[in-house]
This record gives structure tokens, sequence and C-alpha cells, in this order.
């Protein structure tokens, strides 16, 4: 270490800065209603969606509207995401107040699915009033213990629903955690969980190297109520496909920098790198935007082939950032790759060159969850850390896509 000399003294050389490992764990899913089956969904879409176009167009004659029922349920058919790839999706929206269980109604599937509370949808203000009342029942759940000692932080993740005060903030106020510090990590899709690691490993690594206090727990909240937007009055062929690929999901994790984690005594996934890539000439081909009614999402039947062709870049990119040769080492690696749908996995697969297997877990989430936009990647993550065949030590290498087109990933160690 040289000192500098001036005529006036000595300067010292800045210390170096020292790295704070961060680690995400405790792991917990919430479940705000049961699963339904995805076949069932489909049925239950399409009698919605027939009640809301009868609605909209002043339909009153039987045999129009039959031929309207008929028509959708075709689409949805031809469209729909086969239960092949998605078994099974939580669409809390069928039990609240939106839906009118009317079990005298002349119709079958009005006896057994229920009628709607505002025959051609909700208002955008109904439906973010009932994201509130939704994820404010998640923040209790997940603090349910009244004796759990407050994170520093939270993190709130969702790309479905935006009030102020936030559903974080009104349970903090509730529970008279004043102090904790809050972060609104929002509107980014399916890739949101990535931005919101990076945001919980700057607060706890900043807090060692620029602050006077150190932060040793940083909690992080997803609460994707996607179900509350899916487009009843649409019958372009994407709005099947989308309302019959997303779902809701409710996840919470924590960042802990490595040493107070270690303490614990579990399992988590260390955080070796972040990369984040906009593909060029892509910005139409997926979008996200609020529209009179719901959230209006469109999806190119482009996207899995821009990702397809940008991806092996992004992952040999990713892991030279800390030292590895992904060819070399893809063989012993763990993927953790949001399935935005099978042909996205499909793509992926083929052009990284891995195994059928390498994709299980993703496949997996998506066949028993279906896509919970950001909630998806930590759906992934926690069946790698509660995994007992997956040992510590394992590469993992996770990524996912949203509106840009961005492809972001994270590179992890199981430990």
């Amino acid at each position: 270490m040289h000192i500098l000399e001036r005529s006036w003294g000595a300067i010292a050389p800045k210390p170096k800065v020292q790295a704070v490992p961060v680690v995400l764990s405790d792991f917990e899913r919430i479940e705000v209603t049961a699963p339904v089956e995805q076949d069932a969904l489909k049925q239950i879409q399409a009698h919605f969606m027939t009640i809301a176009q009868t609605a909209a167009r002043g339909i009153a004659d039987p045999s129009e509207r039959e031929r309207l029922a008929t028509n959708l349920r075709d689409r949805m058919a031809r469209y729909g995401t086969s239960s092949e790839y998605i078994a099974q999706r939580q669409v809390s929206v069928l039990t609240s107040c939106f839906v009118k269980p009317d079990p005298g109604n002349v119709s079958e599937l009005v006896r057994r699915y229920g009628d709607l509370r505002a025959p051609t949808g909700e208002t955008l203000d109904a439906r973010m009033t009932l994201f509130e009342e939704v994820a404010c029942d998640v923040f209790e759940r997940v603090y349910r213990d009244r004796n759990v000692q407050a994170p520093d932080d939270i993190v709130h993740v969702s790309c479905s629903g935006y009030v102020s005060p936030s559903p974080v903030q009104t349970f903090l106020s509730r529970r008279g955690w004043l102090n904790v510090g809050v972060t609104h990590s929002y509107h980014m899709g399916c890739y949101g969980a990535f931005p919101a690691i990076r945001t919980a490993l700057g607060l706890v690594g900043s807090s060692y190297v620029s602050l006077p206090k150190r932060k040793r727990r940083v909690d992080l909240v997803h609460t994707e109520f996607l179900s509350l937007h899916f487009d009843l009055l649409g019958d372009e062929a994407d709005n099947f496909v989308t309302s019959t690929l997303f779902a809701d999901g409710f996840i919470k994790y924590a960042a802990y920098p490595e040493a107070d984690f270690a303490q614990h005594g579990r399992s988590g996934l260390k955080i070796l790198a972040i990369d984040e890539h906009i593909l060029p000439d892509s910005l139409p081909e997926m979008t996200l935007r609020p529209g009179p009614l719901q959230f209006d999402m469109s999806l190119s039947k482009r996207v899995p082939f821009m990702i397809r062709d940008s991806i092996a870049d992004f992952v040999r990119s990713i892991c030279a950032q800390v030292g590895l040769d992904f060819e070399r080492e893809k063989g012993s690696m763990i993927f953790a790759i949001h399935p935005g749908g099978p042909a996205i996995l499909n793509q992926i697969r083929s052009r990284l060159g891995i195994e059928e297997a390498a994709v299980a877990l993703s496949r997996r989430v998506l066949y028993e969850h279906g896509n919970m936009a950001s909630a998806t990647a930590p759906h992934i993550w926690q069946h790698i850390v509660e995994s007992p065949s997956i040992p510590s030590g394992s590469k993992v290498i996770s990524m996912a896509f949203g509106p840009g087109l961005t492809v972001i990933g994270a590179l992890f160690e199981k430990v």
C-alpha cells in the first residue's frame, strides 16, 4: 500500500471496499384460492366472455347468443393454452365480489359458474380496489406470526395492481412497523423478480459501505393478481392465449447478508451476478398498458424467436462476469428459466443445447401454476432451495423476459 507524498503532508489511499454477498432464502408461497383445473377454467372463461360480449353488443335473440357462445368456445379450444402444458391455475377473481352466484337461473352455465356483477366488465378502479383487499390480506398472512421480527426493508413486487398508499404501507401502518423501509417494484411484467433482487442486493450492500446502520434482512413480497385483468370483450387470438396462460401468484422470500444467513442453518441462493439486455428493434413485440377496464397485454408471435436469437450471448455474458465458461459448465448447471410459455422454453433449450431435464423445473412450475408473471421465477427458486437432490455449491442460472423486449437474469450458487 503506497502513501502519496505532497508538500503539505501525506494522502492515505482509499480503503478497498469489501463485497457483501447476499443470499435469498425463506421462500413461502401463499395460496389465496384453491387452483382450478385448466380445462374447467377455459369453459368458465368462455362462459363469462359470452355474458360480457352479449351485453356489450346488445344481443337479445337466444339463437344469436348461442352462435356467439359457440364461436367463443371454438376459439378458446383453438387458441387457449392446452392442459398438456398447464394442469391448473389459481384464478382468485372467480371467488370475488365480481362474480354473482345465481343457482336459480335458467341457464345451466350460469347456475354452475355464476353471473357477472358488471355484465361488460368492472372498471379499473373497482379492480384496483379488489387488488388492494387481496394484497393486504396476503401481507397479513405472510406476517401472521405476531412475534416475528420486522425486516429492515420490504420490496413489494407487482405488475397487476397499484394503489397509494400501497398494500405494504397499509400493512406496516396497521402492524405498527413504522420504521421499515418500503420500495415499490412495479409494472415490469414477467421479469420483475430480477430488478427486485437487484434492489435488495443494493439495499443490503450499500448499508455496509455507505450507511451507518447495516441491514440484516430485506423481505420481498410478490402479489400478482393477474386474473383481475382477463379481457372479456376481446376476441383476438392472443387474448385467448393470455387469458389461459396467466394465473395469480403470491410469494414471499428474504435477502440476507451471507454472514447473517449462515447463522440460520438453512439453504438459499447466493447472488453471484445479475445482467440485463434490451433487444434491438423489439419495442412493440410485448406491451403492458393500463386500459379503460383492465391492464391490456399484447404478445407477438415473434417473441420466442427473438429471445432464442439472443439467449446464447446473454448466458455467456453473465457467466463470464464470474469467470465461468458456460459451454464447459452447462452440463452441471441448474436452470430456472421463466416459462413464459411452452414455445419459449423449447426455443431456449434448443439454442443453448441443454437437455430436456434441464428445463424440467420450469415446465413443472408452469404445469402446476401457470404463468404468474414476476412471481414465477421465485416459485422455481423455491424448488431449487428445498430440493435435496440439488447439492450445495450448484451453480444456478435464472432468466426471465418482458416488455422492452428485456432479457434479464441472475447467476446464483446454492448454499
